[in-house]
């Protein structure tokens, strides 16, 4: 009887705990955590919001400045947008910030070579943790980029992933195929 406490309660740990434990970015965020996300964004404006301290560990490879992508959970995404909106001198508003914080998905963003490159079909995002394959739930082009390069967002539920465990961001298209190995205990 001991014996099965004690797995039961290992099991417990390993279920609800591990995502708790790891640090990794949270599924709901307070009134606070947005009000402070959309602060930051305002603090560094436009691109320079992807070397900051906490931007620049949601990036992977060499995003935004080549390939690789960044991932955005409802911080991050808060942030950008924030910042990407301060360039022009302006801000997000109530309703955009709901949007945000009530979405189910996270987005894992990639950047890649522009050729060849029809629809965002033709570019499949993976995530890979273990022997578990997580898909997208949906694909759709981001912006394009000055160097030939194409953005494709890939929305990915967040109860389909494993925030503790190591991951693995696999980029394919026609002609390449990146791996990128992610900590999600870097993103806030």
């Amino acid at each position: 009887m001991k014996l099965v406490k004690r797995c039961l309660g290992l099991v417990c740990i390993m279920i609800l705990g591990v995502p708790a434990l790891s640090g990794a970015f949270d599924i709901q965020l307070t009134q606070e955590q947005m009000k402070e996300a959309n602060e930051y964004g305002g603090k560094y404006k436009g691109k320079d919001i992807f070397d900051s301290p906490v931007v620049k560990p949601a990036c992977f490879g060499e995003y935004p400045k080549g390939g690789g992508g960044l991932i955005m959970s409802k911080y991050i995404k808060i942030a950008v947008s924030s910042a990407m909106k301060a360039m022009k001198d302006q801000s997000l508003t109530s309703e955009d910030l709901k949007e945000m914080t009530e979405s189910v998905t996270f987005n894992v963003v990639v950047s890649v070579p522009e050729e060849g490159i029809q629809s965002p079909e033709d570019v499949q995002i993976i995530l890979k943790q273990g022997m578990n394959v997580i898909l997208p739930e949906k694909n759709a082009f981001g912006m394009k980029y000055k160097d030939k390069r194409q953005g494709i967002i890939g929305a990915f539920r967040y109860d389909k992933i494993n925030p503790g465990a190591n991951t693995a961001i696999v980029v394919k298209t026609k002609k390449s195929e990146e791996t990128y190995k992610i900590d999600f205990s870097d993103v806030k």
